[in-house]
């Protein structure tokens, strides 16, 4: 029975998965008006204004700008929101302030919660988590418990330990360059991250975030689903499809500018 609720789990993690990168995007991309491409730091007016021959200098300039916004953050597909990622090649670092804002933004967006919902669905319809039971008071369980799952992925991962070991959350796109030296990036990106001071370290934010977050669940998963077998095979579940997003992160405009022509 054990080894079935595993399988079971395996295959929703794929679904959901398979729900995130193909169902939303194609539903919505063909109807939905472009917004205006976010402006690239170093084309913005001012730059050219403070130092003609300089662009590394002003590139800086507008990230350091307390209270605005360092770069607009375009959804993918019309859709898929993108606030935990950059193009900038002079990032600036976060207060905790912004980054709690961050979480608050990715958490609340209409993109997590409708994408939450669905994968309820598709977990009461395999009966993933089976203990929750079945009908309207087993989707709502299974509902609130992947609220509660992104609630916390994204405050321990993105607020409050890299707060504490003063590492950045966001995702630093290559954005150009050979292929494999873009997927590496993006592989190392799960272990390897920004340091609030400069120049990288190991990303305890990521890894902690996600046993924290998986340890938490087993206050309100049901009691088939708990203990530390499961907590580290989420861990290790979530990790791998980090990965995935992060591969998304990297060449999801490519993708779009392809089928799309979006610059």
């Amino acid at each position: 029975m054990r080894r079935l609720t595993c399988r079971r789990r395996a295959r929703l993690d794929v679904m959901r998965m398979t729900l995130f990168l193909f169902f939303a995007v194609p539903l919505l991309a063909s109807g939905l008006r472009a917004q205006a491409p976010a402006s690239d730091l170093r084309e913005e007016p001012p730059q050219a204004n403070i130092a003609d021959g300089l662009p590394n200098f002003p590139q800086e300039k507008p990230a350091q700008v307390p209270t605005g916004q360092e770069e607009e953050h375009r959804r993918l597909f019309w859709i898929i929101p993108t606030y935990t990622v950059s193009n900038t090649k002079s990032p600036v670092s976060l207060s905790s302030h912004q980054k709690f804002r961050l979480f608050l933004k990715n958490t609340s967006d209409p993109y997590t919660i409708v994408t939450t919902a669905l994968s309820a669905g598709v977990q009461q319809a395999d009966n993933g988590l089976p203990g929750y039971g079945q009908g309207a008071a087993g989707y709502g369980k299974r509902l609130g418990a992947g609220l509660a799952d992104e609630a916390s992925s994204g405050f321990f991962k993105t607020y409050l330990f890299p707060s504490l070991f003063h590492e950045d959350p966001r995702y630093f796109r290559m954005g150009s360059g050979p292929f494999k030296s873009r997927l590496a990036h993006a592989v190392v990106r799960s272990v390897v991250t920004r340091h609030d001071s400069g120049g990288h370290t190991f990303n305890w934010s990521g890894v902690l975030g996600r046993i924290a977050s998986s340890s938490l669940s087993d206050a309100y998963y049901p009691t088939t689903d708990r203990g530390a077998d499961r907590i580290f095979k989420r861990v290790g579940i979530g990790m791998a499809f980090g990965v995935i997003g992060n591969f998304f992160d990297e060449f999801g405009p490519d993708i779009e500018k392809k089928l799309l022509g979006r610059k």
